[in-house]
């Protein structure tokens, strides 16, 4: 019995060997290549782009979008998106007196700042920065900073507004956060709907998708291919939850970018 098992088990590691020659054979050196340039394209187009954003009491994720040239030579100031209910917690609130005939009791709010990580994926390192808050909008849950610097950031591109049109349900998407403060970690899934709140004002759009989000995704970006290049279609902000406060992850959503579009281009108007 031990003679047959012996055999049986020499017959399949030639059989694997055999079999897995056979499937090396069928994955050409051309198709390698393919995959290693697609990897390096993913990286440079989504991962690179994501930063983390830190306050006083919390975190999250912010996605470079865009820069504006300065006056001071080679540097350039860099616009990085997210979401409000981030930027928001930079603010701590101090008690500054009690009237003890009143009970009226002041209070200061006071601005702490954020600072963003950006990462360098490539020599493994890192770089911290503090950041200007520019814009920020509660409703929308947008939030627009500033960021100088003399080194050459990756900027995400933006999907126009004829590719937003074309985004259906079953699209494969890309979600890339700063799950839990750790470094930028893309998770893959599909659209499974876009929903459209129409007011007085403009449409606020939000697609559901699958691709998995943790505490620390917000502010990050939803991306999708279109003509070979990676484009940002929007910025993840919530994720259903149970009523025990147990996380859903796979049912996420994410704020379109034409609805951010919208709120970039009213607070770039008078900035200097």
């Amino acid at each position: 019995m031990k003679l047959c098992i012996q055999l049986i088990s020499v017959y399949a590691l030639v059989a694997i060997f055999i079999l897995s020659i056979g499937l090396t054979n069928k994955i050409p050196a051309q198709d390698n290549r393919e995959l290693i340039d697609e990897i390096c394209l993913r990286q440079k187009e989504i991962r690179d782009t994501i930063v983390l954003v830190q306050t006083h009491h919390s975190g999250g994720s912010g996605t470079i979008i865009g820069y504006l040239e300065t006056d001071l030579n080679n540097v350039l100031e860099y616009l990085i998106l997210t979401n409000a209910h981030i930027t928001r917690t930079r603010f701590i609130v101090v008690i500054e007196n009690i009237d003890s005939l009143t009970g009226k009791i002041d209070i200061e709010k006071i601005d702490t700042g954020c600072k963003v990580i950006v990462f360098d994926h490539q020599n493994r390192d890192y770089h911290k920065y503090d950041v200007d808050v520019i814009a920020e909008d509660t409703n929308r849950d947008l939030s627009l900073l500033s960021l100088k610097t003399a080194r050459k950031l990756a900027v995400a591109r933006l999907a126009d507004n004829i590719m937003l049109e074309q985004v259906r349900v079953f699209d494969d998407v890309f979600a890339v956060g700063c799950q839990l403060g750790n470094i930028p970690i893309p998770t893959a899934g599909i659209i499974t709907q876009i929903l459209i709140n129409n007011d007085d004002l403009e449409q606020f759009i939000v697609y559901g998708h699958t691709a998995q989000v943790a505490p620390g995704s917000s502010g990050g970006g939803l991306f999708k291919k279109y003509n070979d290049h990676y484009y940002m279609i929007g910025i993840p902000f919530c994720v259903e939850t149970l009523t025990n406060g147990q996380i859903i992850p796979h049912l996420a959503y994410a704020i379109s970018m034409k609805t951010a579009k919208n709120f970039i281009n009213q607070n770039m108007v008078n900035y200097p």
